[in-house]
């Protein structure tokens, strides 16, 4: 029996809602509705996890994952946050933000100072709907009163609520629907030196804050609404994911809704795009809706594409497709609609959320013999 999925042109999520007064979103959507067949070879999985549910270990459609260098990190529609053993898929530690009857968060980072235990981890989650950013600690901390930390759902251990910023508005420290946060540590790695936090809904930026003894102060940010290729005002339509590649020294977001993926300097400012609108599609070196980023440490990354159920590695300096993983559907080594990927030591993790589970491959590092560049590359 032959497994379809579907596509949607321009996904709700990626329409503003100035857009949407003016488009009968419906309609949109009906029309734009069509079957593609599968695209691709299957993963070559060497561990899949989870299932549908509401118990640890299982996820309601998963939609942002990370890692610190021993766990991962999911967050589900949920709005639940768990923490997993990579090799078992076991989560001893998890909770339920506080507060997610208007939306749940779309991503998570987490940051660990060298040399520091768990208890010293900090997670960040950009709190979507509720346009803001809520920092946690694992175990108990002083902290300021912040109000709950989560509704009384949590399990293996304490988290504390030891920070949180922003509010709604599309002035200088406002938000409105936060999407990722990317942590540029010092030098030393025992600090952090800045905080860069994307966000869409009209308001399609990216905002830079620094420490401020316990709180985050505002910085500057760069971007705005629209999908021009130009360098200054840079434009985004759903900023959904930024990595720091902190060798280099750049920012690379995944710019979703206009099918690219963005080459910056650490003040903002464009170096390449790799896609973009008018390349929208599932051939090499083209992108339908990145959403996930993960970063090889090579001149390489891994990127999650919602809109074409796959995960494709990209050479950021050339734009090259160096290889694709996965096709559409509900089989082993299948995605429906990816929202994430990371990378952890030897092994690369998809977030396969319309089929609740994660999904464990081989990192690759191969290089690509004799690959040309894709024209794409601006």
């Amino acid at each position: 029996m032959k497994t379809l999925a579907v596509r949607w042109s321009e996904p709700v999520w990626c329409i503003t809602p100035a857009r949407a007064a003016c488009v009968g979103v419906c309609a949109l959507l009906l029309a734009a509705c069509h079957r593609t067949p599968p695209n691709g070879e299957k993963i070559a999985a060497t561990l899949t996890f989870g299932e549908p549910g509401l118990s640890p270990g299982q996820f309601s459609y998963p939609r942002a994952m990370t890692n610190d260098g021993t766990y991962l990190w999911v967050v589900d529609k949920a709005a639940r946050v768990q923490r997993m053993d990579p090799a078992t898929g076991e989560s001893p530690l998890g909770w339920r933000m506080p507060e997610w009857k208007l939306g749940k968060p779309t991503g998570i980072s987490v940051w660990k100072p060298v040399g520091g235990a768990d208890t010293d981890e900090l997670v960040f989650l950009p709190d979507t709907h509720y346009h803001r950013v809520m920092v946690y600690r694992v175990g108990e901390h002083p902290a300021p009163d912040l109000g709950p930390a989560n509704d009384g759902t949590q399990w293996g251990g304490k988290v504390t609520l030891v920070a949180r910023f922003g509010e709604y508005g599309s002035g200088p420290g406002q938000f409105t629907y936060p999407t990722d946060v990317a942590i540029l540590p010092t030098p030393d790695g025992k600090s952090i030196a800045r905080l860069y936090v994307s966000e869409y809904g009209g308001t399609d930026r990216v905002s830079v804050f620094e420490p401020d003894g316990p709180n985050w102060k505002f910085s500057f940010a760069f971007g705005r609404f629209g999908s021009g290729d130009q360098a200054d005002p840079v434009e985004f339509s759903r900023p959904q994911s930024v990595e720091i590649d902190t060798a280099k020294r750049e920012l690379v977001i995944a710019d979703a809704c206009n099918h690219r993926v963005g080459r910056f300097t650490l003040e903002g400012r464009l170096i390449a795009w790799i896609g973009g609108p008018e390349q929208m599609g599932s051939g090499p070196g083209q992108f339908t809706y990145p959403y996930g980023l993960a970063l090889l440490g090579d001149g390489s990354a891994l990127v999650a594409e919602f809109g074409n159920n796959r995960v494709q590695r990209i050479d950021l300096a050339s734009g090259t497709s160096m290889g694709t993983y996965g096709q559409a559907g509900r089989e082993a080594g299948q995605l429906a609609t990816p929202w994430a990927v990371t990378a952890l030591a030897d092994s690369a993790f998809v977030l396969d959320s319309g089929n609740n589970r994660v999904m464990r491959f081989p990192k690759p590092t191969s290089r690509v013999a004799g690959a040309q560049p894709t024209g794409a590359h601006r």
